[in-house]
């Protein structure tokens, strides 16, 4: 469906979950923000299920935002399941995802809605960078090019229009009925509480470009991204990766792409792991080589269960058609 330009609109769209005192960073930062002339746009806060102060700063900021800011809550549990529940609320022809930790830059709003007037985009992802606590940094250990585990996303100065690149749904706008004709954000994926899972924006832009939904990339849609000091272990990073890879296999899975080769998987994993048991022994490596070993013995074994858990289900299939 071609964007509605004669009344244009836009939602943005905020799913938290406990974080009351980073949503209110996050909407203050709204504060600030510029809009194409011509344009409306409503600020749209799904509480999914928060047991801590987020009602009240919702509150509080529904004053200091009026009269575009408004609240819902969602008591089930799962970012799929609000952004679901975004999509149904939202009044606008584009709803744009924004995490609850982002710091959003005055002209993000311009350049979403330039993104989706000019390329007649389905979906536009813009730029974000990293903001790490006071006084830290990059983790030494940390490779650079490994960032994107934090959602850290540039892909160049210049915009992609069409583009296979994947997008990350701290900075996510979508045409609303586009969405929901593909069926919305799959709750089997995505962040349910302090559990890792990912990867609800990925199979939701595959179902998109497979209905010819054009994807693109706008580098002057920018927002900066909170990294919790939580969050700068190897134990909290790995685990994302495993999950991340899990949640990829389960998407290739669902899109109807045939499942890797157990075999071959678990040969790759007792060479990845392996290769880790020898860089503890050697002790030559440097912190970022070590690391990018167990980088990749984390990536092979969540794809290894991704296999399995496809291999299950086949099996499942064919037992209950027999």
């Amino acid at each position: 469906m071609p964007l509605q330009r004669d009344n244009p609109f836009v939602s943005i769209t905020i799913q938290t979950y406990n974080r009351a005192a980073v949503l209110a960073e996050t909407l203050e930062t709204l504060r600030s923000l510029r809009r194409p002339a011509a344009m409306e746009y409503e600020i749209l806060v799904v509480d999914n299920n928060s047991h801590d102060e987020t009602a009240d700063v919702i509150g509080r900021y529904r004053d200091l935002l009026a009269p575009r800011l408004r609240g819902v809550f969602e008591p089930r549990q799962g970012l799929s399941h609000a952004r679901n529940r975004a999509l149904a609320e939202a009044r606008g022809t584009v709803v744009s995802f924004l995490d609850d930790d982002v710091v959003v830059e005055p002209g993000w709003l311009e350049a979403v809605w330039a993104a989706f007037t000019t390329y007649g985009a389905t979906v536009v992802g813009g730029r974000s960078y990293l903001i790490y606590p006071p006084a830290r940094s990059r983790p030494a250990w940390l490779p650079a090019h490994h960032e994107d585990m934090y959602s850290r996303l540039d892909y160049g100065p210049e915009p992609l229009v069409g583009t296979d690149k994947e997008l990350f749904g701290l900075n996510f706008s979508v045409l609303r009925e586009e969405a929901l004709a593909v069926g919305g954000f799959d709750s089997s994926f995505g962040r349910c509480g302090n559990k890792l899972a990912c990867g609800e924006e990925s199979d939701l832009l595959a179902r998109l470009r497979r209905t010819g939904g054009v994807v693109v990339y706008e580098p002057r849609a920018v927002v900066g991204h909170k990294v919790p000091a939580e969050r700068l272990t190897k134990k909290w990073l790995l685990r994302r990766v495993y999950h991340g890879a899990l949640s990829s296999g389960r998407s290739a899975s669902a899109g109807g792409a045939r499942p890797e080769r157990v075999s071959g998987l678990l040969l790759h994993v007792l060479r990845c792991w392996g290769s880790v048991g020898r860089g503890v022994v050697s002790r030559g490596l440097s912190p970022e080589d070590f690391f990018e070993r167990q980088y990749h013995a984390a990536l092979s074994l969540g794809r290894l269960m991704a296999a399995l858990e496809a291999l299950r289900s086949r099996r499942r299939l064919r037992a209950d058609a027999a």
